[in-house]
């Protein structure tokens, strides 16, 4: 389980306040729309919807504390592109989802926006697979969530990742004793034990998480289908910003091997 204690010693000393210092979500561009939930106490929080295909893919998407309208735009337009939907979570407090942000509240939100979604495709009549995807803080919540519903998860993504919480604090500019010692997020035990294939997506250049470190949460993925990719980028907020088509590429590719869709082959020129 989840150390509440730790998760409530983070939301008491205000890191949130610090760690989304860059993040800018203030209205989505067209042609996304909205779907709204609530939790028990009547809090509103809100998922920005780039909608494809019904038959396609589905990818529940939990954002990066630097996350702006631009990068959130950027990954949803290109999924559509390739034929996937993207379900992005506002967090409490992040965008025009009502609250404040919360570290203990996190992984519960992640499972009502995760059964939001699964009810919008029913009331639809969108019966494409369902993948979660995560980008750097936002791996935490996405890991969690697809191992609790691992049963309904056909992969999981996970870019910008990383193994220990108390370094990733840290390096994001997190007074170290504001951080508890032990490992709130248990990253590495959550991913010992999903099952499911995973595509982890990392900037060599990286300096929140080397290609090293990662590599430790990499290799506790289950799957043999899991697959690192490096991605050739600078930071991590850059790789957010150069979504392009080797990206989405790489992507829909994986994916699609994941349902049992392979690629179209590619013809054979015909000399004369």
């Amino acid at each position: 389980m989840v150390p509440v204690e730790a998760l409530k010693k983070l939301d008491a000393a205000n890191v949130a306040q610090s760690l989304f210092r860059e993040a800018r979500l203030n209205e989505p561009k067209p042609p996304c729309t909205i779907l709204e939930f609530a939790d028990k106490d009547g809090i509103l929080l809100r998922a920005r919807i780039y909608e494809a295909s019904p038959a396609d893919p589905h990818v529940l998407y939990f954002p990066a504390e630097y996350e702006t309208d631009e990068t959130l735009h950027m990954l949803g337009s290109g999924f559509q592109a390739i034929g996937f939907s993207l379900l992005a979570l506002e967090y409490r407090g992040v965008g025009k989802s009502q609250g404040e942000f919360s570290f203990e509240k996190l992984f519960d939100d992640a499972e009502l926006f995760f059964d939001a979604v699964k009810t919008w495709m029913s009331q639809n009549d969108r019966q494409g697979h369902v993948a979660v995807m995560g980008r750097s803080l936002g791996c935490v919540p996405a890991l969690d969530v697809a191992l609790k519903r691992q049963k309904d998860v056909l992969c999981l993504i996970m870019e910008s990742g990383f193994d220990s919480a108390k370094v990733f604090l840290e390096r994001s500019g997190i007074d170290s004793s504001l951080i508890p010692d032990v490992d709130f997020f248990e990253n590495r035990q959550k991913m010992a034990s999903f099952k499911k294939p995973v595509l982890f997506i990392h900037s060599p250049r990286d300096v929140i998480q080397s290609l090293t470190e990662v590599e430790w949460l990499v290799a506790e993925s289950r799957s043999k289908a899991t697959q690192f990719q490096i991605a050739p980028s600078g930071t991590r907020q850059e790789l957010a910003t150069q979504v392009g088509e080797l990206y989405l590429e790489v992507v829909q590719q994986w994916v699609n091997l994941r349902r049992g869709v392979r690629p179209p082959r590619k013809r054979r020129p015909i000399f004369s």
